[in-house]
């Protein structure tokens, strides 16, 4: 992809893992001598060293190593907010949701629960899904 100033984007991709390259300079199609900067932002050190090494191990290997692409931290609960949302959008009831995502055994005990834990949480699965749909996704794009 080139972008309207000229720069080019090369995605590389492995199995379900992804490395952006921009180019500039040059024209991708053709041959090309990559060069990168020595001195970065401290705060973007880390990044750049492990883009660096996961080209290298790509061009050695043709894999990017799994040690660069840790599990998303927060990826559990986004998984459990967008089955709530699934089965919301989809008109099941919060028991139902719950039911569903739960223990059976849990629901029946918990559920009616005065404190209403259960409830709170598919409740706010829910809303933080809908949140998501109308929006919220931007988050993940900054």
């Amino acid at each position: 992809m080139i972008t309207a100033d000229g720069r080019q984007h090369v995605m590389l991709r492995n199995a379900h893992r992804d490395l952006q390259l921009v180019v500039e300079g040059a024209e991708v199609w053709r041959p090309v001598r990559l060069s990168v900067d020595a001195i970065w932002p401290a705060d973007r050190m880390r990044q750049h060293l492990n883009a660096l090494e996961c080209l290298n191990a790509f061009h050695a290997t043709g894999q990017f190593p799994d040690r660069l692409f840790p599990p998303e931290a927060r990826a559990s609960r986004l998984r459990f907010v967008l089955q709530a949302l699934d089965g919301s959008l989809g008109g099941a009831s919060h028991r139902q949701i719950a039911m569903a995502l739960l223990a059976r055994q849990r629901v029946q005990a918990d559920w009616t629960d005065p404190r209403n834990h259960l409830r709170d949480r598919i409740r706010r699965a829910v809303r933080r899904g809908h949140m998501l749909v109308n929006r919220g996704y931007r988050d993940f794009l900054v």
